[in-house]
């Protein structure tokens, strides 16, 4: 039993970093409607960041979160000009493709500009240890499902209370009405973009004391992040954070009891399991779009 919660909570850990890519994944695709494979490389260059700023210069780590979430914001605001401003009013694919392009671009230039060599954020916290009966885990570990828990609380607020976040919610339900009433659809792109680079750059910072950061980690994590979106249905933020945790448990639990090998192959088995029951997916619902 002891080690089951330690597994359990290893798979919390995990799952809470699949939550914050997958929610900016599905904020974009459900207000947009924008498939965008460049996601993986937010999360990249969200790790390289801090470990840059906590390791190469020595910042706090507070004072480095702050940095990483300023730089994925100007990524997610740079993103937005190129995967939604240039081509929205043409073929929708054209984003797609856009998108893959973007990826390449970015993989390779980490590659060049930092180089090939993994990296891992060791700092202080890693040497604290936080035990909850049975279960240990490194402080800096521990704190991940409470920044996960703050910053999906904190995009709940901002959808259902201001003003920004009722635009959002109009743009996903009902484009064409949204743009009648006023809504500056540019700017709501700008923050779409922006919030979903924003959590999958913090992700990828708190992730980098768990998992070694390398330019080509984004090709794993958007496939991990699609399949937390399709589990828990393309467009919703609750299914995103449901799917997300579910994965990370799952795969923790694959890990302990049948081998590490079959890690991976148990989300996507998941995933067909679960879109021949809900083929919106658990929480999805059919998105209609003019």
């Amino acid at each position: 039993m002891d080690l089951f919660l330690q597994y359990l909570a290893n798979g919390i850990v995990v799952g809470s970093s699949y939550v914050l890519v997958a929610v900016g994944l599905t904020l974009i695709f459900g207000i947009l409607g924008i498939v965008n494979f460049a996601h993986g490389e937010f999360y990249m260059l969200g790790g390289f960041a801090g470990i840059g700023l906590a390791t190469v210069l020595g910042l706090p780590l507070i004072v480095s979160l702050l940095g990483v979430v300023a730089f994925a914001a100007l990524l997610g605001f740079l993103a937005e000009q190129i995967l939604n401003r240039q081509v929205k009013d043409k073929d929708p694919t054209n984003s797609i493709v856009s998108s893959f392009g973007l990826a390449v671009v970015l993989q390779n230039a980490a590659l060049l500009v930092i180089g090939p060599q993994p990296m891992l954020l060791r700092t202080d916290l890693s040497m604290v240890p936080v035990e909850i009966g049975p279960v240990y885990l490194p402080l800096q570990r521990a704190l991940i499902p409470v920044a996960m828990i703050v910053l999906v609380g904190a995009l709940h607020l901002l959808l259902r209370y201001t003003w920004v976040g009722m635009s959002l919610r109009a743009m996903a339900q009902q484009p064409t009405v949204a743009r009648m009433c006023g809504i500056r659809v540019s700017r709501v792109a700008i923050v779409t973009f922006m919030t979903g680079a924003v959590f999958a750059g913090v992700a990828g910072f708190l992730m980098s004391s768990v998992f070694m950061v390398h330019p080509l980690i984004g090709n794993m994590i958007v496939l991990k992040a699609f399949t937390v979106v399709i589990l828990g249905g393309m467009g919703s933020v609750t299914g995103a954070a449901a799917a997300g945790l579910m994965l990370g448990i799952v795969e923790s639990m694959t890990s302990a009891y049948l081998g590490n090998g079959l890690r991976d192959i148990v989300g996507f088995l998941m995933v067909v399991i679960v879109l021949l029951a809900w083929p919106q997916g658990i929480f999805g619902r059919k998105l209609e779009r003019s």
